[in-house]
């Protein structure tokens, strides 16, 4: 009797895990097209589909965003790791409201990247807490594009 239970406990959960196993993990963003770091995770189960942004008009830009919650470990490997698969990018960095934000865009200002650091001080190795996929239209200045990481947007 207690063996018939087992085996129906463990085909429960054999059953439970083959219906999460379907959902794909992303190796990159839907909306950039730009890789995603391997142990990002935004739902728990079911992968790691971003939460879309609701569009926002950024100046003069329209923009989409895909957010990710992470569990990549130390905000320097993370940042480290989007350096070496972003060749070409821009590289920004500003600090505010206790966090760290790294942000990594392209020669157009069309698309960006933006990796957040848990609360900490400013360069205290923390571990990475979200990252953001963002593509405008029209591409942002420079001034704009680097003022996203500061506490206030600057348009020109």
């Amino acid at each position: 009797m207690n063996m018939k239970r087992n085996s129906r406990v463990a085909i429960t959960v054999f059953l439970g895990f083959s219906a999460f196993a379907g959902a794909a993990t992303l190796t990159t963003d839907p909306l950039t097209k730009l890789p995603i770091i391997p142990t990002a995770s935004g739902e728990m189960i079911g992968g790691n589909d971003p939460t879309q942004l609701p569009e926002t008009q950024m100046c003069k830009s329209k923009m989409q965003a895909n957010f990710y919650t992470v569990n990549t470990g130390k905000l320097s490997a993370t940042v480290a790791w989007y350096a070496a698969q972003l060749p070409g990018f821009h590289k920004a960095y500003a600090y505010g409201v206790d966090r760290s934000q790294d942000s990594f865009y392209n020669a157009d200002r069309t698309v960006a990247v933006s990796i957040t650091g848990a609360r900490g001080k400013d360069g205290e190795d923390v571990n990475a807490s979200s990252i953001v996929y963002a593509h405008f239209l029209p591409g942002l200045t420079e001034k704009e594009m680097v003022s996203l990481n500061a506490s206030h947007l600057v348009c020109e």
